[in-house]
């Protein structure tokens, strides 16, 4: 069995055996940018490696938007900057509360995604701030949710929240 990973910049090219990486994966989420202004270091390294071995990767954008008009400018860039790797998903990576109405901030980042031309757009959400976000989930196509246990290399804890993915180490 294969395994979904993600991966950025805290995993550099220089440290990963791709050939052999690939041979042990179903797919990759390759962070893109962490905001608007900080841009993933490695992102573009990471898609062409993989999908070069026959990898399909998706992106995720750690979103950062301090209003409905940054956050909108967020989802241009994520856009701009990673739509020539043509991703399987646009994952938007939500774990900190960068404004006070989240709902309606991720909302508009949906909505500009997909009009900008992503098919896929999901929803990676904090355990612990699932409720209190309380995104408007029907908007993505997937919902992923880190709920740790162990970590000992299979889930051995369970989300209490529904989901598509549930990251699990």
């Amino acid at each position: 069995m294969g395994y979904i990973v993600d991966i950025s910049e805290w995993q550099p090219p220089s440290k990963i055996d791709y050939d052999k990486f690939a041979k042990q994966l179903d797919w990759v989420i390759v962070r893109t940018q962490y905001g608007s202004r900080r841009i993933d270091l490695h992102y573009k390294t990471h898609h062409r490696e993989l999908q070069k071995r026959g990898i399909p990767t998706a992106a995720y954008a750690w979103v950062r938007g301090i209003n409905i008009k940054d956050m909108e400018q967020e989802a241009i860039d994520f856009y701009n900057r990673t739509k020539d790797f043509n991703p399987t998903f646009w994952w938007l990576d939500v774990e900190e509360e960068s404004m006070k109405d989240m709902r309606a901030g991720v909302s508009a980042y949906v909505q500009k995604l997909r009009k900008l031309g992503a098919k896929k757009v999901g929803i990676y959400i904090g355990h612990h701030f699932y409720k209190k976000f309380n995104l408007n989930l029907a908007e993505a196509d997937a919902v992923w949710i880190p709920h740790y246990g162990r970590n000992i290399g299979v889930p051995d804890s369970k989300p209490a929240y529904p989901c598509d993915l549930h990251q699990y180490t």
